[in-house]
This record gives C-alpha cells, sequence and structure tokens, in this order.
C-alpha cells in the first residue's frame, strides 16, 4: 500500500540545490526528527521534545528540516490506549501551531482495512518484510517492533522522491531516557535493530531528572559503541507532563489546560475520552 508521507512543512525550500539538479549538494547534513509511541494524548511535552531536539543539532551544525509524530497502531497492545484514530486526530491538533511537526499516518492506514482480530499478525508480517526490503534484517522474534521501519520507510520515500540524496539525509529517532534504556532491557528488543537505529540513523534523547543517561549508554555495548550517534540533549526547563497524568487528571475531572493544546482538550471533552481510568 502506496501511503504518501505529509511534505507539507517540510523546510525544501530552504535546502541548497545544486543549480543542475534537484538533489540536495552534500555540503550541509538535513535532519529529519520522528518520534514513535502511543500519543496517548500527545501533550506539550511531545512536542517540546522536538524543539530541544531541533535546537541542540541545529547548534551543532545540522538543519533539521522537519519532524514527524508517528503514533502506535492499535496492534500495539497497551492498557488504556484508546483507538488509533482519535490518537491521530489528537496529533494533528497538537502540532496545529508547529512550524515544522507533521503526523505521519502510515503506522495506522497499514493496517487499516484489515479486520481488527487480523491486525496484529497483518501488522508483524508487513513490518517484517519491510524491515527485510530496506534494511536487510530479519527479525527473530515475534514482539511489536516499529521503530526502526519508520525509520526506514521515511528516508526511503524523502530520497527515492528525489527530495534529497541518502548521504545528505539523517533521519533520527527523539526519544526520552526511558526509551533508550529499554534498548538494553533483555527481550524488549531485537538486538540487530537497536543497532541499526543507532548505528545507521542517531538517536536525540531528551534526558528527564532521575536518569543517569551516561551510565545507561556505558553499560550496555550496543549503546556504547554507538555512544557518538546518541546525542543526549537536557531538559532546560525540566517538567514533568505525561499522557499517563493527563489521563488521570482527565478520570478525577480536573483541569488539564496548559499541559496539551487547547485543540486536543477540547477533543477529549467531545468525543468523552478517558473519562475512566484504567491504568492501574
Amino acid at each position: 500500500m502506496d501511503i504518501p508521507l505529509p511534505l507539507d512543512k517540510l523546510s525544501l525550500g530552504s535546502m541548497n540545490r545544486d543549480a543542475s539538479s534537484n538533489i540536495v549538494t552534500k555540503d550541509q547534513i538535513y535532519v529529519v526528527l520522528v518520534s514513535t509511541g502511543s500519543f496517548n494524548p500527545p501533550t506539550y511535552m511531545h512536542l517540546r521534545m522536538f524543539e530541544l531536539a531541533r535546537d541542540a543539532l541545529n547548534s551543532e551544525g545540522y538543519y533539521v528540516i522537519g519532524g514527524y509524530m508517528s503514533p502506535a497502531n492499535d496492534a500495539y497492545k497497551k492498557r488504556g490506549l484508546i483507538s488509533v484514530e482519535h490518537r491521530i486526530q489528537m496529533c494533528d491538533l497538537a502540532c496545529k501551531s508547529s512550524p515544522f511537526i507533521m503526523v505521519d499516518p502510515w503506522e495506522f492506514k497499514l493496517c487499516g482495512n484489515v479486520e481488527k482480530k487480523h491486525n496484529a499478525m497483518f501488522y508483524k508480517t508487513s513490518l517484517h518484510f519491510i524491515l527485510y526490503q530496506f534494511c536487510g534484517i530479519k527479525a527473530r522474534q515475534s514482539s511489536y517492533q516499529r521503530t526502526l521501519t519508520v525509520l526506514a520507510r521515511i528516508k526511503s520515500y524523502l530520497c527515492e522522491s528525489g527530495f534529497i540524496s541518502r548521504e545528505s539525509l539523517k533521519v533520527m529517532l527523539v526519544c526520552g531516557s526511558d526509551l533508550l534504556e529499554s534498548f538494553s532491557i533483555p527481550g524488549a528488543w531485537i538486538h540487530e535493530q537497536v543497532r541499526t537505529i543507532c548505528r545507521d540513523y542517531g538517536v536525540v534523547c531528551i534526558c528527564r531528572e532521575g536518569k543517569d543517561v551516561t551510565k545507561i549508554l556505558s553499560e550496555d555495548d550496543i549503546l556504547n559503541e554507538n555512544k557518538e550517534n546518541i546525542k543526549v540533549v537536557d531538559e532546560s526547563v525540566p517538567n514533568q507532563i505525561s499522557s499517563t497524568r493527563l489521563r488521570e487528571c482527565i478520570s478525577r475531572g480536573l483541569s488539564v489546560k496548559y499541559l496539551t493544546a487547547d485543540e486536543v482538550i477540547d477533543y477529549i471533552g467531545q468525543q468523552n475520552l478517558y473519562l475512566n481510568s484504567i491504568d492501574h
């Protein structure tokens, strides 16, 4: 299924192009930031992570030309997860004010026409095929893995469409320290995928208070050998906003204003979402 990648906020016009072609010159490395997750619901912290990552990379000479939120499909079985249709809508509303963050619906639409009872198997099969096609990796475990597939799909789409050369484009995963730490948990990830993500793409880890990221990197062989491609960024204005806390507040009838976009809050109210907390 050919699913277009949103391009409306991509800063293609800002890239230096060779006069004789439409391919971006190799003098500059351009970066596209990608965040995967449930976004249940999206919060201002999700958006802040993109801003922090962009500032850090631009200060090092990279040029961030866009960012994508990629909400997990419903095949991602997580307690309290609402339908991806709602989460896509909320992500669109959340990043409406951003000049560079977009929503990639690929994970949703990949399984959109498959009956729910077949979703998990369809997704696993499709994901393993794409991993092998794009990355040459045969997945050995049946757990729900999609991050590498999303990164590979975005890079391939942009490069094969002729917008930019592979040498000039760097697609990087934006994540928190919890996700980075999960890379080293036995059985949580396929080792080859972690190595490929860190080596061939790169990670921007937004470090929250209470996490020793230096220790996380040094104690894992794969992370340590690829630490030069893992950018650790401290939160300049630490906050503890999380989707879990938003859901808890909503279920208790408390205000969540200034924790996420007003449009997201309105949508949650209109759709009567998160009224019953089932996280515990």
